[in-house]
């Protein structure tokens, strides 16, 4: 049985919340194995991309004059290796903060307004506009060459603007209760920008009135280092037989891709004018 929560207290334009509790939150994070088909397959990529072939690979002239600081295809495959291990160990830090984000949301004791969620959720549409936009392309055909409906897009927007309005809630909660501030001077290294960046976004803010919700994104921010610093977590090492699944997996969803990408060119290569002649025929003649 679902039980339904209270709203927030809303004094002005600002929403409360509380925590059941505000103690180190216990997280689980898979750690993905790098496996020798994968750093095969990246290397495959490399040389390709590089004009290359597996002849070219394994003379040692051609590999240092494509990749710097690399005199051999041993060397090559040394530094492959440790790049795919430094982006599992990232993936775990990320899994881990997002783990201690869902932990921290889940002792909410409010529910999230509708209307803040519908707020979130106009923001993460605009956001995904804006990179359609640059594709030239209308949003229906790109989400056609996803293998996304409309309203799967809608569905998926949704889940996303409830679960960030909750992180924000809970995040809110954990700083007040904790006393946490944040000063200008902090902007930088919270919001992840350079100082020269950081500067404009805050003469940006303080032009437009923002410089509250600016703050208060630092403070989460600043919120989420310290949740995540006192977390208790354990790492889980994925096994040889889920890292063989989960590479098939990836194989089947690019070869989906793949497939989609190849019927949307074909498609818009009938439609095209090149694809018929002036009087609407095909472009195939009776002689």
């Amino acid at each position: 049985m679902t039980i339904q929560k209270p709203e927030p207290l809303v004094i002005g334009n600002k929403a409360f919340y509380t925590l059941t509790s505000y103690g180190p939150v216990d997280v689980e994070v898979h750690v993905v194995r790098t496996t020798d088909e994968e750093v095969e397959l990246a290397i495959q990529t490399l040389v390709r991309e590089a004009g290359g072939t597996e002849k070219d690979l394994a003379d040692p002239a051609w590999v240092a004059s494509h990749f710097d600081g690399l005199e051999n295809e041993q060397r090559l495959r040394e530094q492959t290796r440790a790049y795919l291990s430094s982006l599992s160990e990232d993936s775990a830090e990320e899994q881990k903060a997002n783990a201690c984000l869902d932990a921290l949301a889940e002792r909410l004791c409010q529910s999230v307004p509708a209307a803040q969620v519908s707020q979130v959720k106009d923001a993460l549409f605009q956001d995904i506009a804006q990179q359609i936009a640059t594709t030239g392309q209308p949003v229906e055909a790109v989400l056609a060459q996803m293998g996304m409906r409309p309203d799967q897009l809608d569905s998926m927007l949704q889940s996303e603007a409830v679960k960030e309005a909750e992180h924000e809630a809970a995040l809110d909660a954990y700083a007040s209760e904790k006393k946490i501030k944040v000063d200008e001077t902090e902007l930088p290294h919270l919001l992840q920008l350079s100082p020269t960046d950081a500067q404009a976004l805050i003469a940006r803010a303080k032009a437009a009135g923002q410089m509250d919700q600016l703050i208060d994104a630092a403070r989460r921010a600043k919120a989420l280092e310290a949740v995540v610093s006192e977390c208790n977590c354990t790492y889980v090492q994925e096994t040889e037989a889920e890292a063989k699944k989960r590479l098939g997996e990836v194989a089947a969803v690019m070869q989906h891709r793949e497939e989609l990408a190849r019927k949307a060119a074909s498609a818009a290569e009938r439609d095209s004018p090149a694809g018929s002649d002036a009087n609407g025929s095909s472009g195939l003649k009776l002689v």
